[in-house]
């Protein structure tokens, strides 16, 4: 019915549809996705609260070797954040991380998660002060002890190597 010729023509035709189609979806899967990431890029900065005005006190009780999974999955759980994973990159760019210790925080629906960060920071901060001075008493001296003076650094000679040289005022 068909000839040769028609066959290759029909299998061309499906041959470009096909590829077509093929890079319809590579470009939408490229488009929506890049829309998801900035979107959560945004976000990790311009996130509100959860609510306005003074909003509700949470405690939450920070484990020992938490991860920022676990934090986000904590304050979500909580109702401190709408979504953990959010929370976890917003927890991972804070300038607070490193400072953030296990223990009991008293938060607010009303702080962004910078805020909650830098709080939690803070009262890590306090508690651990008053533990660090105990620690380290000064120890007093005892008679006749002096405390140790350092050495002046002795300064160069200014005549030195400035034989022969002239500062040019005296010549005129």
């Amino acid at each position: 019915m068909f000839g040769k010729n028609a066959w290759n023509l029909i299998a061309t035709v499906l041959d470009i549809v096909a590829r077509g189609t093929i890079l319809v979806l590579i470009v939408y899967f490229i488009y929506t996705n890049a829309l998801k990431c900035y979107d959560y890029g945004y976000r990790v900065f311009t996130e509100d609260p959860i609510s306005s005005g003074n909003g509700r006190e949470v405690t939450v009780t920070v484990p020992a070797g938490f991860s920022g999974r676990d934090l986000g999955e904590l304050f979500e759980e909580r109702g401190l954040s709408r979504d953990w994973i959010l929370l976890m990159l917003q927890y991972y760019a804070s300038e607070y991380r490193e400072d953030i210790v296990p223990g009991t925080y008293t938060l607010s629906t009303a702080m962004t998660a910078e805020e909650m960060f830098e709080a939690m920071a803070e009262a890590a901060k306090a508690e651990a002060l008053p533990a660090e001075e105990e620690e380290e008493p000064e120890k007093p001296l005892e008679s006749g002890e002096d405390e140790a003076v350092p050495e002046l650094l002795e300064t160069p000679d200014d005549t030195e190597g400035t034989e022969g040289q002239t500062d040019g005022a005296s010549d005129q």
